[in-house]
């Protein structure tokens, strides 16, 4: 019974993976998500994300690279020389040159994978503190990290603690035409196989110390993409054919 059943799982996992995904287009105002029915359509796939940008990371006047492979980033200048790289113990899933922390200065945004660490007040609590479940079964943690140049050398700008929700996916866009980007991502759990939709769709933006959430959509969700629009940018995702 068992095997049939773990057939059967298999079965939907594959047909869910082959059958193109329902593009829906999600619309951000007034601290809601509202979908667009103008956009929705049955689509052979979503748009390609665009290759590995370049911009001016320390302000010198020439643009620097990002490279991502086999789960690690690199910072390039224009003769391939590596600036930065990040640590071998990470495993970037995503990465991209934003503005997020809106200080008129490009940096990296990370999408990281690595070894959970709670926070040092949790040593002491009893039951291992507030993020004490934010993992996987492997022991790792979720992150967004950016990086940047501090006037000295590229490093850390920001880095979040573990996530209670992880990242399958995020886009940087001015969702409300203010000049400036919001953070909009998937989220998934931790108990999820990667195969599997994500569960929420979420915007997010800097708050001079963090980010802090604007709104959250439960759904089934596959992909995201940004649609630049006039009055704002669309997100578009593509929603999942069967529930998990």
């Amino acid at each position: 019974m068992r095997s049939r059943i773990a057939l059967i799982i298999i079965s939907l996992l594959a047909l869910m993976l082959n059958a193109p995904p329902r593009v829906q287009g999600w619309k951000y105002a007034n601290e809601a998500l509202t979908p667009l029915a103008g956009i929705a359509a049955v689509s052979n796939g979503m748009p390609v994300p665009p290759p590995q940008p370049c911009a001016d990371l320390n302000t010198d006047g020439s643009v620097e690279c990002l490279s991502l492979h086999h789960g690690q980033v690199s910072i390039q200048t224009p003769s391939a020389a590596v600036v930065w790289q990040s640590p071998p113990e990470w495993r970037v899933q995503q990465a991209g040159l934003t503005d997020l922390n809106r200080d008129g200065t490009p940096e990296a945004a990370l999408l990281v994978w690595r070894r959970f660490s709670p926070w040092p007040i949790d040593r002491y609590l009893p039951h291992g503190g507030r993020i004490a479940g934010f993992h996987d079964q492997e022991g790792l943690s979720c992150h967004l990290i950016l990086i940047g140049w501090n006037g000295k050398r590229y490093g850390e700008l920001w880095a979040g603690s573990a996530l209670a929700r992880p990242l399958r996916a995020f886009h940087a866009a001015d969702l409300d035409s203010d000049g400036q980007q919001e953070l909009v991502v998937l989220e998934g759990e931790y108990k999820d196989p990667a195969l599997l939709p994500a569960r929420t769709l979420a915007v997010w933006e800097w708050n001079g110390f963090g980010f802090s959430l604007l709104a959250r959509h439960a759904g089934r969700f596959h992909h995201l993409a940004i649609l630049p629009g006039a009055a704002g940018a669309v997100i578009l995702v593509g929603q999942a054919l069967i529930l998990q």
